[in-house]
């Protein structure tokens, strides 16, 4: 009893300096031991399969290897009796001719402020559901898992980048045959907006480097409108946080060769997502990164995992980075416990097993692996 709960106190305390607001270790450490404290299940916790406490959240099934992600994703939360209730979409899609997203989904993650999905990447699909619900910024919590070791070193680096402008606007035309073009949008308001929110990211999450990567050198007009708004916000936090601007080459030499000196990267669309794959490498790879967009109107998690087609059906996916994701979801959800929960059981199984799936050099099928996060959670409310 005692190895357990110590083991998911020193898990909470690590994620929960970073997620929860917390401003010290001591804060950290004192909040960890509220939520992990080995007690008995509140009467709210034994009722918490009422209807009437749970809190609804949107899922999207996604494709490829998606479904089997978001079964285990479910079958976690069930057994750590989270107080949440899935609103599952497998037509995420108005129908398979449109990337129309379907306006049922966004009636239901504007309801609900919360979602969750399966890997997708229809990219014409993201496109639009980012405009239309206001997916502004994308953040991918590169964070070292305890009991996992990487070869490539221990990694604490949150990449947040834009996803609706730069490159990854869309914008691209045959100019004649032959010839095409792509058009890189950079606009003042959408840069600022990007600004303010990782430095206000910095403050809440007490990060106090903030690095940004771009090439205005080349780039000088779209590049060079992206650091103007970082620059003028950097401005107003100078006493808090150190502000460093490094060109994207340099940016990824550093990244590679001292992971562990970055907290936070910022950049535009296309610079941000290959910081963000090169991140999750170090960690183990994408399917052990989770992520999420931010919106005005609410908070969409996932993990950068792809759809792998070729996976599908075969239950060879990773679950790790989508469990990961759900702790961060459920920390913003005010819900700390089941967090703790979860991510004490997903430490236990890396740190004291040797299950592990074939992307991390193993043969552990994802059911097996999510079976044994369920068995610890299960042994931990026996206790």
């Amino acid at each position: 009893m005692y190895s357990m709960r110590k083991l998911q106190l020193v898990s909470a305390t690590r994620w929960l300096r970073h997620y929860c607001c917390q401003k010290s270790k001591d804060c950290a450490e004192s909040h960890a031991r509220s939520v992990c404290k080995a007690e008995q299940p509140s009467k709210q916790s034994k009722q918490c399969d009422k209807q009437s406490e749970k809190r609804k959240v949107t899922l999207i099934r996604g494709l490829g290897i998606g479904p089997e992600l978001t079964d285990a994703l479910q079958q976690v939360c069930c057994t750590a009796n989270v107080p949440i209730e899935f609103e599952a979409f497998e037509q995420f899609a108005v129908d398979e001719q449109s990337y129309a997203p379907n306006p049922k989904l966004l009636e239901s993650l504007e309801r609900n402020k919360f979602g969750i999905k399966g890997p997708v990447h229809m990219t014409p699909w993201r496109r639009q559901l980012c405009k239309k619900f206001g997916l502004y910024a994308y953040v991918s919590v590169c964070r070292s898992l305890e009991g996992y070791k990487s070869p490539f070193g221990k990694i604490d680096c949150v990449v947040i980048r834009d996803q609706v402008e730069g490159v990854y606007s869309g914008i691209e035309h045959m100019v004649v045959p032959g010839v095409t073009q792509t058009i890189k949008v950079s606009t003042s308001k959408g840069a600022n907006r990007i600004a303010e929110y990782v430095f206000a990211y910095a403050k809440k999450f007490d990060r106090k480097r903030i690095t940004v990567a771009h090439k205005s050198n080349i780039l000088e007009l779209t590049d060079g409108n992206f650091m103007d708004a970082m620059r003028d916000v950097a401005a107003k936090h100078s006493e808090d946080v150190l502000f460093e601007e490094r060109y994207l080459d340099t940016a990824c030499l550093n990244l590679l060769m001292k992971p562990h000196f970055y907290e936070i990267l910022c950049s535009s669309s296309m610079y941000g997502d290959v910081l963000a794959i090169m991140g999750a490498a170090i960690m183990g790879g994408p399917a052990m990164c989770p992520g999420y967009s931010v919106s005005s109107k609410g908070i969409l998690h996932d993990t950068l995992d792809s759809r792998h087609e070729e996976l599908a059906g075969k239950d060879l996916a990773n679950p790790t980075g989508i469990l990961l994701s759900a702790v961060i979801m459920l920390n913003k959800m005010q819900l700390a416990e089941h967090a703790c929960k979860i991510l004490g059981a997903v430490n236990h199984v890396y740190k004291e097993t040797d299950m592990r799936t074939q992307d991390l050099g193993g043969n552990c099928k994802c059911s097996e692996l999510t079976q044994a996060v369920c068995d610890f959670i299960k042994d931990g409310d026996k206790q």
